[in-house]
């Protein structure tokens, strides 16, 4: 299934014009890296989405913080029962499609049910319920007969509280209007405050540390760290040629998606930029004391396709 979702999902997003790179063959946290003007999305393909691991979930989601981004998960089923289309799960805070309901997206046609607890359940326009009731002469105790609810659930819906999606169809058919609001896939965004990493046990990334960079560091992503000390950046390690040439590939891969400054670390090289991407050495890092020298040294060399 995944192989084939690939293709499906990869071909949707380039007809639809997103830059699309494809990172499904390695261990990352996503699979698909895309992007469309302003739109960036990073998403995992799961035939089983219970077969996610925490800290793939939980990086996902920090990436996606970090970078700007919005994590997207597309599967087909739990292992409990099949995912249907035009409803909305979730998996560590990030939101859960099938293949089909991705495609309605990108057609600009957004979801309105969740899946929450083994409920569907919607959002209501509490404002516009308030309005329709009051409009109708009806109090919370008349409305809530009709529709075979307690009058506290209608004050709470009134409230902004979500209902179930039987009781919502029972809502708009009493007060004939619509109230079922389209699912924000992308409200959910993980505390800025957790983006970044304290203990560092790389001591190149300590050094840059110690320029006054804040880092965030990845397991499960191409490349090991991020940071933004004006522009973002992306940050590698390579030890030895052939290990940084294999780096450089897999960071030249997200050019364009994830528009970021790129950088691999090594203890020495000898090359100062791989396919574009810069590569600075231990000993200079020690002779740096800003994020400016160091942002320079980047810009300078990201110019050059491979430079001795």
């Amino acid at each position: 299934m995944r192989e084939l979702a690939l293709a499906q999902i990869t071909s949707m997003l380039i007809r639809k014009g997103f830059l699309v790179s494809s990172f499904f063959h390695s261990n990352n946290c996503f699979d698909i890296a895309a992007r469309h003007s302003s739109l960036v999305l990073l998403i995992k393909i799961y035939s089983n989405i219970d077969s996610i691991r925490q800290e793939q979930g939980e990086e996902l989601g920090k990436l996606s913080n970090a970078l700007n981004a919005n994590a997207l998960i597309i599967g087909e089923k739990t292992k409990a029962f099949k995912l249907k289309d035009e409803v909305v799960y979730e998996r560590y805070g990030i939101p859960v499609l099938t293949i089909s309901s991705f495609k309605k997206f990108l057609e600009k046609e957004m979801p309105s049910v969740k899946y929450f607890k083994g409920r569907k359940i919607v959002e209501l326009d509490a404002e516009k319920l308030v309005q329709k009731r009051k409009n109708m002469g009806l109090s919370r105790e008349e409305l809530a007969e009709k529709v075979g609810a307690a009058p506290e659930s209608i004050h709470r819906y009134e409230k902004g509280s979500a209902s179930t999606l039987e009781t919502a169809e029972k809502l708009e058919g009493a007060l004939k209007t619509s109230l079922i609001k389209e699912v924000n896939l992308f409200e959910k965004k993980f505390s800025g405050a957790d983006i970044f990493d304290k203990q560092l046990d790389e001591p190149m990334l300590s050094k840059v540390q110690r320029l006054g960079l804040d880092l965030a560091l990845f397991e499960h992503a191409p490349f090991k760290a991020f940071s933004h000390p004006t522009d973002s950046l992306l940050i590698s390690i390579g030890k030895g040629e052939h290990e940084i040439r294999h780096r450089a590939l897999k960071l030249a891969k997200t050019k364009g998606i994830l528009e970021s400054h790129l950088m691999i670390l090594a203890k020495e090289s000898k090359k100062k930029s791989v396919e574009s991407i810069p590569v600075v050495e231990e000993e200079e890092l020690e002779s740096l004391s800003k994020p400016k020298d160091l942002m320079k040294i980047i810009k300078a060399r990201e110019k050059k396709k491979d430079e001795l």
